[in-house]
């Protein structure tokens, strides 16, 4: 029987990749996330650093469900689908930010054929150094997209048939909507890039 671990450690892998910046700005970053965020599940917390304040300069949490994670769940409450009026209002009083983090939740099918919500799936890290390439970490908390740990059986191929395509999706997006110059795959489990085979391709 396969061994299930649900963990928030980054368990997956992280994809870097560079962005132009001279092809966007900060508003266009954050609603670009927003967006991306939607067809994925929603946003559930924003953390803003600066090079004044430094790191939690500003945090928002947004659309809390109710609900434990890997928790059964019928519906996603959606409550902001947009960056509020407080952050915006934030980034343009501060333009010394140096990091975006948006942290993205979803839902994804467990193995009883079940809904669940999967908290803290995914962390988009936005590094905006105002004297360097700026970049970007998607990092991938969760095992439930993929074969989970050491065993490989039929339930296993079957939440991953089920669930990565959710995934998958978002990083493609992310790595066409931001405007990348070129990334690449850091960290990664064996089985991560062969069951997501993006389409994307590394310039």
């Amino acid at each position: 029987m396969a061994i299930r671990i649900w963990r928030y450690n980054y368990g997956l892998g992280t994809i870097y990749a560079e962005l132009d910046k001279s092809k966007t700005s900060m508003m266009d970053i954050i609603k670009n996330a927003f967006a991306i965020a939607e067809d994925f599940g929603f946003i559930s917390r924003v953390e803003v650093a600066t090079e004044s304040i430094g790191e939690d300069a500003f945090v928002e949490q947004y659309n809390v469900q109710g609900t434990g994670a890997f928790k059964p769940i019928d519906q996603l409450h959606i409550t902001t689908k947009a960056p509020t009026e407080e952050f915006l209002t934030f980034i343009k009083k501060h333009p010394d930010v140096n990091e975006l983090c948006f942290s993205l939740s979803t839902t994804g099918i467990n193995d009883k054929g079940q809904t669940v919500l999967i908290g803290g799936a995914v962390d988009l890290i936005i590094y905006l150094n105002p004297d360097e390439e700026w970049g970007m970490n998607i990092f991938i908390n969760t095992d439930i997209f993929v074969p989970l740990s050491r065993v490989k059986d039929s339930c296993t191929e079957a939440m991953a048939e089920t669930n990565a395509p959710v995934l998958k999706r978002l990083l493609e997006n992310c790595l066409t909507r931001f405007p990348v110059t070129e990334w690449e795959w850091l960290d990664t489990l064996y089985y991560t890039e062969t069951y997501l085979n993006l389409s994307v391709k590394n310039k």
